[in-house]
């Protein structure tokens, strides 16, 4: 199948997949992601529902109720599921746009001059091991996206033709920025609001 040789290519020889995907249309990029997207959110919605169900199982045992009057948690249960499933899809989609557009600004500034198209690609394929890696607790929450970190710089350097510095710094600024601008904010709002 295709898509396996995609990820297997993506996620261990990154440099020879996204050299390939150079002519990949972004409806291509974009069946890809939402593809395994939609696989993470179902094992994710499944997980809801089935850990909301336990609960209620629990609380049932124990005659507890969280609220009265709101439905019991096990009837609703599969209305939570879903509920995460349309939420991780919509979420995952807006994410990859705003993200791509972002980044976008940074890889421009240091000279990728391939269009927006490239740089959307570079975040739809690197997201391949948090997509692949996502619904595995414990150490995966870090090098999960570390790793796609990784295949978005490769991507930018095969996609952009940019070199790995100049790849790098727009990754960092395009992360640092954001969390600077937070941190700035945070530093004059808490303490008027202690």
């Amino acid at each position: 199948m295709k898509i396996l040789e995609r990820i297997r290519g993506f996620s261990f020889n990154p440099s020879k997949e996204f050299a390939a995907s150079k002519d990949d249309t972004l409806t291509e990029a974009f069946k890809y992601y939402v593809l395994l997207l939609a696989i993470l959110a179902l094992i994710l919605a499944l997980a809801v529902s089935i850990v909301a169900t336990a609960m209620a199982s629990m609380l049932a045992l124990s005659e507890l109720t969280l609220m009265p009057g709101l439905p019991e948690l096990g009837k609703i249960a599969p209305l939570l599921g879903a509920g995460a499933f349309v939420g991780i899809i919509a979420a995952g989609i807006i994410a990859a746009l705003y993200i791509a557009v972002w980044l976008h600004i940074w890889v421009y500034l240091f000279g990728g001059r391939k269009g927006l198209k490239q740089t959307t690609k570079a975040i739809t394929y690197g997201a391949t091991p948090c997509l692949i890696l996502g619904w595995v607790p414990g150490p995966n929450v870090i090098i999960a996206p570390i790793w796609s970190l990784l295949l978005v710089i490769t991507g930018l350097m095969e996609l952009h033709e940019l070199s790995p510095g100049r790849s790098i710094l727009a990754v960092i600024l395009a992360i640092l920025l954001p969390l600077i601008i937070i941190g700035v904010i945070a530093a004059f709002i808490v303490p008027i609001i202690l």
